[in-house]
């Protein structure tokens, strides 16, 4: 007899996270996440899903409340009899005071924590492996998953897998001894960017589906998962789905060609409009030489930028271009020393100028200023 199911493979919501460096646009971003949540929970009815996953950080626990809670809960309650499981991660572990002991979830919410890691249905047997605490440095499992041959065996897991440090280990695991536990599906969460790199073994892990800082970058979203057994043989077939509301976008602009703020702003904003949408949060790295009488406004920049995307910061990391000819007439340490690297640039291989073009202007610098950084 040949068993088929589908999943919605998701984790890492963080409901009402900080994004303490978004300032008053926390909000609107948390608001992200439910718009966010939504598309998953339509996706789930649209395509007919038969089960909702979430492998852990479902919300903050140090900053959800009541309200938010509720809410979701009210989502799960939009899919009827459609089973919701769930674990919790690192950032709303199963504690005394968690939300996942303290709320009346919809009757189709089944939370795995170590009092009760498993969920068995008609024709799936689940298990989950996540967080009693903020910190885990090793797997806690309380019960042997009873893994049945007639069933499909998933498994949700929040932690790391395959890391060898040790100082950052949460919930650690190496992957093939996840493997031989036996289940047919691991269904991972913790790590936020989307990982298929050990889908032949059945593991994925979808990262988080509205993406929370810069280095998130990429495309954000959820693992549309088909199962199907004949006798002992697992078939699998997967689809990632992007359905994030913005994206995070650092943009790097080399400011050497710019003559004053006037020319830097109309070359920003043309260079950023080739490289992001309008619904972005965008980070600008400034870089490269710029003429020293030229002074920055960061301000006037961010405001150009926030007048045509979403959200924008930009940061200075230029350096003076430095007068070379005004600079080695002068009767001084500094002006001997331009003369005498221009002399040694001149004659230098093709392959060593770039280097000595570098130390001349740190060269430079340290004498002006008496400061320099590498």
């Amino acid at each position: 007899m040949i068993k088929n199911i589908s999943l919605i493979h998701c984790a890492d919501l963080h409901f009402d996270a900080p994004f303490k460096s978004m300032g008053s646009y926390t909000g609107d971003r948390r608001n992200d996440i439910k718009k966010t949540f939504e598309r998953i929970i339509t996706l789930l009815l649209e395509k007919d899903v038969d089960y909702l996953l979430v492998s852990g950080d479902l919300y903050e626990h140090e900053y959800a409340g009541r309200t938010v809670i509720q809410w979701i809960n009210e989502q799960f309650s939009r899919l009827g009899e459609k089973i919701v499981i769930l674990i919790p991660g690192n950032h709303d572990p199963y504690t005394s005071n968690s939300w996942y002991r303290n709320y009346p979830w919809s009757p189709n919410v089944h939370i795995l924590s170590s009092k009760t890691p498993d969920y068995r249905d008609e024709f799936c047997y689940f298990y989950g492996i996540g967080f009693d605490t903020y910190r885990q440095e090793t797997v806690s499992i309380t019960k042997k998953p009873e893994i049945r041959p007639e069933y499909l065996n998933v498994c949700l897991y929040h932690g790391t897998i395959d890391m060898p440090f040790a100082q950052q280990a949460y919930n650690p695991f190496d992957s093939n001894e996840l493997i031989k536990m036996g289940f047919d599906y691991y269904a991972l969460g913790h790590f936020h960017k989307f990982n298929d790199t050990l889908a032949e073994k059945g593991i994925l892990n979808p990262g988080s589906p509205e993406p929370l800082g810069f280095d998130e970058q990429g495309e954000h979203g959820v693992y549309f998962i088909c199962l199907s057994k004949e006798g002992e043989e697992v078939y699998r077939e997967y689809e990632f789905i992007p359905l994030q509301q913005r994206k995070y976008c650092e943009i790097e602009f080399a400011v050497n060609e710019v003559a004053d703020n006037s020319q830097l702003k109309s070359e920003l904003l043309k260079a950023v409009e080739n490289k992001a949408l309008k619904t972005d949060i965008l980070k600008i790295i400034l870089s490269g030489r710029l003429n020293y009488s030229i002074c920055i406004d960061l301000e006037e920049l961010e405001q150009s930028l926030m007048a045509e995307y979403y959200f924008a910061v930009v940061k200075d990391n230029t350096k003076p271009a430095y007068n070379l000819e005004e600079l080695a007439v002068e009767k001084n340490i500094t002006g001997v020393f331009i003369t005498m690297m221009q002399e040694k640039i001149k004659v230098s291989p093709e392959d060593e100028k770039q280097m000595f073009e570098k130390a001349l202007y740190l060269g430079i610098e340290a004498l002006l200023t008496g400061n320099v950084e590498i």
